[in-house]
């Protein structure tokens, strides 16, 4: 009787543990990471972590000089940014960026062939995300509230011509130790990007610290990272393009 009790047990406890199982939900893949964020006033979902290359495919970046030479490496590394557009052009500044196609002065970029305003970046394109470096060649000659207020137009105009595009302002890069000037230097860049930074959340931008990815300790742009330290001392090297590819994959 004992044995026939024991069995029993032993087949009611078997039973139990197998409905319990079988109750247990089936196990699923892990969502994907997201964050809910505000770009241009709108709300929408971004992927936590980095991105794939592809995800550039529908971007464009404004710049000058310096992401000229960012342009240069994505043309020889096609998988660093996808295929990214650049609407660039050596010395362009926000504010020189606002001044008539026609001017004498003026150093619009060129898009297949023609010279066209800044503020068509993401219409001519038909990109849906515009990044931008601009403000190294405003700092010395408007200040920085004159480059902020430049900032504010250009990219009130571009939005004006393509309301659903989102915007990434992106940081003024420092300067190598022995090229800064009086009126353009590291201090002064860095007080541009506080208020850079501060504009750019006021106007629900996302804002890219590049200044930090490349400045060392005391905040100059690190010798390695500088393809012309004997002489102006802003334009990267390849190493840095690389870096700011994988910086903008990893937090975009």
């Amino acid at each position: 009787m004992k044995k026939m009790l024991t069995v029993l047990l032993l087949i009611s406890l078997i039973l139990s543990l197998l409905t319990m199982a079988a109750c247990q939900p089936a196990e699923t893949e892990p969502e994907e990471a997201t964050l809910s964020t505000t770009a241009n006033g709108k709300d929408i979902v971004q992927k936590v972590g980095p991105v794939e290359a592809s995800w550039f495919d529908d971007a464009v970046m404004v710049g000058d000089s310096i992401t000229l030479k960012l342009c240069y490496y994505c043309e020889e590394n096609p998988d660093a940014l996808g295929k990214i557009q650049f609407f660039c052009s050596g010395s362009l500044s926000y504010n020189n960026a606002l001044w008539d196609i026609d001017d004498p002065d003026a150093v619009h970029p060129v898009y297949e062939g023609e010279t066209t305003l800044t503020e068509y970046c993401a219409e001519k394109t038909g990109a849906s995300k515009v990044f931008i470096m601009l403000g190294m060649n405003d700092i010395g000659l408007y200040g920085v509230d004159g480059a902020l207020s430049a900032a504010q137009t250009l990219t009130d105009n571009i939005l004006a011509h393509s309301e659903h595009a989102s915007i990434y302002i992106q940081s003024v890069t420092p300067i190598v130790k022995g090229c800064e000037y009086d009126d353009l230097n590291n201090k002064l860049i860095r007080t541009f990007n506080e208020k850079l930074k501060s504009f750019a959340e006021e106007n629900g931008y996302m804002y890219l610290d590049l200044y930090s990815l490349f400045a060392d300790e005391n905040g100059y742009l690190k010798d390695e990272y500088c393809s012309d330290k004997e002489d102006m001392g802003i334009h990267f090297t390849d190493t840095a393009c690389g870096m700011w590819a994988d910086y903008l994959k990893e937090n975009v």
